[in-house]
């Protein structure tokens, strides 16, 4: 898959790379795994909170305070340490009694009196429970639908149902349910989906993205560069003028007299024709630089210069085209290579 030289230094680092990068996207999804899965916890947590409150204030707002309680109404008797007495002073077959059996402080067992007097002057009214609740969830910024329901406890019966606001048919994602009295409860069917929890966590995705990125480009950047360190540095010699005659694999090269011979063919070559041969015959094998092609026979690197080269370089290769086995190679964006 990868162009690895095995038992070399560079494909161990590759290979350390690449098992790095495994490691860090493994982290990183492990970590976004924990992440959302937390988030829900929490998020169903504020949504309990929330539907608890929504019923505490329901059931507070039902009656006033001051229309529920005249002076005179109320009387507390105390039986000692164990028992605190509130008596609603009604109709002799309507008295509240309220035993205060745990031994709470007389502060807050007033305030469960009240609320459980609430809870018998005036009925429950869900669609205010659920407008209660909706405004709960929007402090909170929780996107979901609901419906809520008020059934028999025992027989499981639905006497009220806010239903008909939303859509029945979609089942409920994850359900609340609350006792309102000995025989009647109350049920809150959720409906959200995952984006409602990812949208919480959107700062550790993001993190999370950048991480990996990060990886990836780190990778690739150290997987590539020793590809291209090859390339940005070939191997070049400077040219040495010493021979004067070369064998070219079955050819005979006279730089001296400007012959190239084949066999009994002869063929003249021109000054430039031969001083280009002689060049690349003698880097014996090795790059040589095509701006010092340029600048050593025609003494610019221009582009008209340019091309006069390409056509000596075409020329040498019909010249040398008898023997298969040499070959003037273009080294792209670099020069050229006489191999034979």
């Amino acid at each position: 898959m990868f162009p690895f030289k095995k038992s070399t230094w560079t494909s161990k680092l590759w290979v350390l790379f690449l098992v790095n990068m495994v490691a860090v996207l493994a982290l990183e999804l492990l970590w976004l795994h924990n992440a959302y899965q937390k988030e829900y916890k929490q998020f169903l947590m504020d949504v309990n909170h929330s539907f608890d409150s929504a019923v505490r204030k329901e059931q507070s707002y039902r009656v006033p305070i001051n229309d529920m309680v005249h002076p005179g109404d109320i009387t507390i008797q105390s039986c000692g340490k164990e028992e605190i007495r509130i008596i609603r002073q009604c109709p002799v077959s309507d008295t509240i009694i309220f035993d205060n059996l745990f031994g709470q402080s007389l502060e807050t067992f007033i305030h469960q009196a009240f609320y459980e007097l609430r809870k018998n002057i005036t009925p429950l009214n869900i669609y205010c429970l659920a407008d209660l609740f909706a405004g709960e969830l929007q402090e909170k910024n929780i996107l979901l639908t609901f419906t809520i329901d008020h059934f028999n406890t025992a027989t499981g019966e639905i006497m009220e149902t806010t239903a008909d606001l939303r859509n029945p048919a979609i089942p409920a994602t994850y359900v609340i349910t609350t006792t309102i009295s000995a025989s009647t409860s109350l049920r809150a069917n959720l409906q959200f989906t995952n984006a409602a929890v990812f949208k919480r966590i959107t700062g550790a995705i993001v993190v999370s993205v950048c991480l990996i990125l990060v990886a990836l480009i780190s990778f690739f950047l150290a997987f590539y560069s020793p590809q291209r360190k090859e390339k940005e540095i070939p191997e070049i010699k400077a040219p040495v003028a010493n021979n004067k005659i070369f064998k070219i694999g079955h050819y005979h090269f006279d730089s001296e007299k400007n012959e190239l011979t084949y066999s009994n063919q002869i063929i003249h070559l021109n000054r430039k024709e031969n001083a280009i041969l002689r060049t690349l015959c003698e880097e014996n094998g090795h790059v040589v630089e095509r701006n010092f092609l340029l600048k050593e026979h025609w003494g610019n690197a221009g582009i008209i210069y340019s091309r006069s080269l390409d056509t000596y370089i075409a020329k040498l290769r019909r010249y040398l085209k008898e023997d298969s086995s040499i070959q003037i190679i273009t080294i792209k964006s670099q020069g050229y290579k006489l191999i034979y």
